[in-house]
């Protein structure tokens, strides 16, 4: 490597360093789609190396038999079907669960799941969209059945109305079955993460009478579903029998508010057999939360050795004092 060459790299900023990823990885037409309509979807070839979306799929349904003590129909959906559950209320009546089951913090629920959040593919997209600094919210399963509430429109980013253009958190979804609307598919609304705002009254609803902007996604077994926070989703109701299977990601800036609290709960072994850079993702370069000033310092120390193992061992772009506290 010449000299120029090797100055070059050294001061690489993190776009050009994200996009040399993004055209390794040929995704250049991916990124176009979710910079215009707000979303897109990567295929499975792409998406889901070595197997990773059966090896996901058997995984969950081992963890819903493991939490619910039966296991799901793949086929009829009949543990599903009408499912009422804790999210019931999001019907906003007498109706059934828009979104099935959610079964919650599944990082520590096998290595598989380490593996899926690890995906080049996946933190290529996560880092353009919001930096090398992003981190885990949560990850979890949803698991719909036959039903008959749609879910309403509405934005991932956690902030009241005008929402900034950038993106603050982004949600990166494993589809684990087929997504049509038959079948209960996302609903989006292409271009709307470029009008800044959340939808309001009835703007927000989904299927018959609904907003008529709002299109059913579809997406093959092995894709993964990829959205800019600010973009308007929901769910049309499932009509056809069987599960509807998926596992968001859902990824933020180290600044925002997680869903999962990780700080300084991620065992040693998971932390060792990870890249560095698996640290950051859960957290682990995370100063803020403490509870006292000794605390503070305990915490900032730790994210320092964090921060400093990635960019030492990645060569990118380095993580100082500032990024761990802002």
């Amino acid at each position: 490597m010449s000299e120029a060459i090797a100055d070059d790299a050294v001061t690489q900023t993190p776009l050009q360093k994200v996009w040399g990823e993004i055209e390794a990885h040929g995704l250049e037409r991916y990124v176009a789609e979710m910079d215009a309509n707000g979303y897109t979807v990567i295929p499975p070839e792409l998406a889901s190396p070595n197997g990773l979306c059966e090896r996901l799929l058997e995984a969950v349904m081992d963890v819903a038999e493991k939490r619910n003590g039966v296991r799901p129909d793949l086929e009829t959906g009949s543990t599903h079907e009408n499912f009422k559950g804790r999210f019931q209320a999001l019907a906003g009546g007498d109706g059934d669960s828009p979104i099935g089951d959610l079964m919650q913090s599944l990082l520590f629920e096998g290595e598989v799941f380490e593996e899926a959040l690890m995906n080049p593919v996946l933190l290529t997209m996560a880092s353009y969209l919001c930096g090398y600094s992003v981190v885990l919210s949560s990850m979890g399963c949803f698991m719909k059945g036959p039903n008959v509430s749609s879910f309403f429109l509405h934005s991932d980013t956690p902030l009241p109305s005008p929402l900034p253009p950038h993106a603050l958190v982004c949600n990166l979804t494993y589809v684990l079955t087929e997504f049509n609307k038959a079948n209960g598919s996302t609903a989006f609304v292409p271009g709307s993460h470029k009008w800044c705002r959340s939808p309001e009254g009835d703007e927000a609803k989904v299927g018959e009478g609904g907003n008529p902007k709002a299109i059913a996604v579809a997406a093959a077994p092995g894709s993964l579903l990829c959205w800019h926070g600010n973009t308007w989703h929901g769910a049309f109701n499932r009509t056809a029998p069987g599960l509807r299977v998926s596992v968001p990601v859902y990824m933020s800036r180290p600044y925002i508010r997680t869903q999962e609290g990780l700080v300084g709960e991620i065992p040693d072994e998971m932390l060792d057999r990870n890249p560095a850079r698996f640290a950051i993702l859960t957290q682990q370069g995370v100063a803020y939360g403490y509870k006292s000033q000794d605390d503070s310092m305990a915490r900032g120390l730790r994210a320092f050795k964090y921060a400093k193992a990635y960019a030492d061992e990645d060569g990118g772009p380095a993580f100082g004092a500032q990024s761990l506290y802002s």
